[in-house]
């Protein structure tokens, strides 16, 4: 089953609409795969794509013991880019009470990791290729993380690689790839006009969106923002101040 909004496209697909880009060049096409790989590596380091979300294993702590491989919670031969949830079932052994771990930064969480330190871990940050979990896990409570996963590649051959951003970003990752080749090759104007295409007119860009045309990427709503505008919102009771006469 085809994830919704899926591309079934690859690297390959989008070579002649980059070489269009770059006003029919085609001798710059055997430079797409690479500059296109740059492109959704860092579309995907920096925005949510639910293509690229998974959740990870449930696995189990260790009582008295903090510090885990990052790896412990992912799927194999998977790292990670943005964080969705880190999630706790408090209720060992029977596991069916979920709670948050929420994130903190290092600094944060080294009171909370300390050998005297015990309890239902809530907080967890990252230093280097571990996980840290405070306050140290006083059982061994299972978890799971959920997290969009890095970018994967068909290094043997660039342009087999699937495009998975979603079909409604094929033009930016279009755009970008061109401007990449633009820069490489020192077509100065190109990339000025293909920058303006992707982030907006000088005025837009100086005035942080409030005036001139705004670019492409400014027009792309991610799919969770899309079902949150969906979202039923409370309505707030305007309760009238009180006033004699």
């Amino acid at each position: 089953m085809t994830t919704p909004a899926t591309s079934t496209k690859i690297i390959n697909d989008l070579v002649p609409e980059v070489v269009n880009a770059l006003q029919g060049r085609s001798d710059v096409s055997s430079l797409v795969p690479l500059y296109m790989k740059r492109t959704l590596q860092e579309l995907s380091d920096n925005y949510p794509f639910e293509q690229l979300r998974t959740t990870g294993p449930t696995v189990t702590l260790t009582a008295n013991v903090s510090t885990y491989p990052a790896a412990y919670f992912l799927n194999p031969g998977d790292d990670y880019t943005i964080h969705s949830s880190f999630a706790l079932y408090v209720d060992f052994p029977t596991n069916r009470v979920v709670s948050p771990v929420t994130y903190k930064t290092p600094a944060a969480i080294e009171v909370m990791i300390a050998p005297a330190t015990l309890g239902i871990p809530a907080r967890w940050t990252r230093y280097g290729g571990n996980i840290l979990l405070g306050p140290t896990p006083n059982a061994n409570y299972s978890v799971f993380f959920r997290y969009q996963k890095r970018y994967q590649f068909q290094e043997d051959n660039l342009g087999t690689t699937p495009i998975n951003v979603g079909s409604q970003w094929e033009e930016i990752v279009i755009y970008s790839t061109a401007e990449r080749i633009a820069i490489v090759k020192r077509w100065n104007d190109q990339a000025s006009y293909l920058h303006q295409i992707l982030y907006g007119d000088p005025e837009n860009q100086m005035s942080e969106g409030k005036r001139g045309r705004p670019g492409l990427l400014s027009a792309r709503l991610f799919q969770q923002e899309k079902d949150e505008q969906q979202a039923s919102r409370q309505l707030m009771i305007l309760v009238p101040r009180y006033c004699s006469h």
